[in-house]
């Protein structure tokens, strides 16, 4: 085996992961949202308001995704996951 070849497999781990942590952290917004979308439609004034809370949710996903990858191209995406996590 050479050495590109070990070294690739050493990073498998690494890279699973991270693709789980990411997956996870998705489901976990979702459930976060969805819990919390009740409250959030009383707040705002009832059962009425509801799409517009969730047309504001995916309008700021719409504009922050391709945001966040802009800057992963200009900073690596490693460190824009971590800064993500973190946020998180």
């Amino acid at each position: 085996m050479t050495e590109s070849a070990h070294l690739q497999v050493s990073h498998r781990g690494w890279i699973l992961f991270a693709c789980m942590l990411a997956m996870f952290m998705a489901a976990i917004e979702v459930t976060i949202v969805a819990t919390a979308m009740p409250t959030i439609i009383a707040d705002l004034g009832g059962f009425s308001q509801f799409g517009w809370v969730f047309s504001v949710y995916l309008l700021t996903q719409a504009v922050s995704v391709p945001l966040y990858g802009r800057l992963a191209d200009m900073w690596g995406r490693r460190k824009m996951f971590f800064i993500g996590t973190s946020l998180f």
